[in-house]
């Protein structure tokens, strides 16, 4: 029984040096990060011209990129994170007029709304080891850049078999969106574009603010003597913008967004 708790007590002593080790100051991991974002507009929503202030939209947010540590002491990290950001919102509002044909349950008009804002992120933050345990608290700032984004708002007809029954020139006459010149999308004349471009006096530069919790789950040991080891890093972060992404529509946004980095150490 004694040789058997002095083996345990050997095989924790040996653990407990090498996670030491691993987390020593001056110590660097470098790594992937990706992660899944849950995205909600807690200022202005997706509308046309402001017309409309209801409607059921859906958003798609992603972000993946790569990542340093650096270990100021066995339980404080700088983090890093160079990153690409997509955030899709499409808003759909039904119209004015019931369809005529019997049976037809939906609108026969629709407007809807999409807004793609691609960004590159830098995230710094700081994290903090849970006592003894894997977990870490980690907080920081955010600076991004929108870049190739596009937004785009429609007049729809639900009905395929059923035209606008407006001529290309009384289009000049329906209310302009953002100083934009209405037109039929296509021949059909079953779509009218209200506004097609960049998103309509956006804010370029974005600036955010996050928070959140991890976990370091060593996975694979690279060089033992030299105590290298992969980490798998699943963390939940919550993610709020200073900023908004449109001057004109108040568009502001927080998220939260559930990832993981992998990352070793060099």
């Amino acid at each position: 029984m004694k040789q058997f708790l002095l083996l345990l007590a050997l095989i924790f002593l040996a653990i407990s040096t090498q996670i030491s080790a691993q987390n020593a100051a001056g110590s660097v991991d470098v790594g992937v990060y990706s992660a899944y974002q849950f995205t909600q507009f807690s200022d202005g929503t997706p509308k046309y011209s402001g017309e409309y202030d209801e409607g059921l939209y859906s958003v798609h947010s992603y972000t993946f990129g790569g990542l340093v540590e650096y270990r100021i002491d066995p339980s404080l990290s700088l983090i890093g994170i160079m990153r690409y950001e997509y955030l899709n919102v499409e808003n759909s509002i039904d119209g004015f007029e019931k369809n005529p044909h019997p049976g037809y349950q939906k609108p026969l008009v629709s407007f809807t709304y999409s807004l793609e804002a691609p960004q590159v992120h830098l995230t710094i933050q700081l994290k903090r080891g849970i006592g003894r345990s894997k977990f870490s608290t980690i907080g920081g700032v955010t600076i991004g850049i929108i870049f190739a984004d596009n937004q785009e708002e429609r007049y729809v007809i639900n009905d395929p078999n059923i035209q606008f029954p407006v001529s290309i020139d009384s289009l000049s006459n329906l209310p302009r969106s953002k100083g934009y010149t209405p037109h039929f999308t296509d021949e059909s004349r079953t779509s009218i574009t209200l506004y097609k471009g960049e998103i309509y006096q956006r804010t370029a530069l974005q600036l955010g603010l996050t928070a959140g919790l991890q976990y370091d789950l060593p996975i694979y040991t690279l060089d033992e003597a030299a105590q290298k080891f992969v980490t798998l890093t699943p963390s939940v972060l919550f993610n709020y913008n200073l900023t908004t992404y449109s001057d004109y529509e108040k568009l502001r946004a927080w998220n939260v967004s559930a990832g993981f980095a992998l990352k070793m150490g060099l």
